[in-house]
């Protein structure tokens, strides 16, 4: 039992961890897409490796649970959770590799998207924050609160894609890309979602789906 123990918190370290990358990598390519510096943005394509092996830990991890330690029911909804939480985790480091990309392909934004992306992006990561706050806390009525803060996110996302049709200085090529890059963001959200999900049946064992 003791060792079983041992291996979860292992899990859940790993997990934050993961989490603690990505963040970073959120922080480095915003200032990215505020100086359109593209040796920063191949920086954060290559923090998406640490990311990688992060996953690789706990799934090795869980593998190692499952056939060795044979896991109670409480036990056994941890390590399925920590392996769905760490594949969202994965996309959603993903997705900041996406946004380094385009500021390696693209010109500079205008003041105005930057600021309006600078809030999207804020509201994502504290919505990110606020989830793996939950996790660590095995807080499952937190989580049940947190998949509400996305509202806010689409909604940031939709009036900045409505603000790009009306800057002439912005060709259709261009309103595509950056709508396209915010996009990343958004799709972001979404699998935070996810990870509140995953937090409420490990703790409760109920499948919840957030539209």
């Amino acid at each position: 039992m003791v060792k079983m123990d041992n291996k979860l918190d292992n899990l859940k370290q790993v997990v934050l961890h993961m989490a603690t990358l990505i963040n970073k990598m959120y922080g480095q390519v915003y200032e990215c897409l505020e100086t359109m510096n593209v040796d920063k943005a191949l920086e954060v394509i290559k923090m998406d490796e640490f990311v990688n092996r992060c996953e690789e830990d706990v799934n090795d991890t869980a593998i190692e649970c499952l056939a060795l330690l044979s896991p109670v029911a409480s036990d056994l909804r941890k390590v399925i959770a920590a392996i769905k939480i760490t594949t969202d985790l994965e996309r959603i480091g993903d997705y900041s590799k996406n946004i380094a990309s385009f500021v390696i392909k693209n010109h500079e934004l205008d003041d105005d998207t930057k600021k309006m992306t600078k809030e999207i992006m804020d509201e994502f990561l504290t919505m990110l924050d606020h989830a793996m706050d939950a996790y660590a806390k095995e807080d499952s009525k937190w989580a049940m609160q947190i998949p509400n803060e996305d509202e806010v996110i689409n909604k940031k996302f939709k009036e900045i894609s409505r603000n790009l049709r009306n800057k002439p200085e912005y060709t259709t090529e261009n309103i595509i890309n950056i709508a396209e890059m915010l996009r990343n963001i958004e799709r972001a959200g979404d699998h935070t979602k996810n990870i509140c999900e995953h937090i409420i049946y490990q703790v409760k064992g109920q499948h919840i789906e957030f539209d």
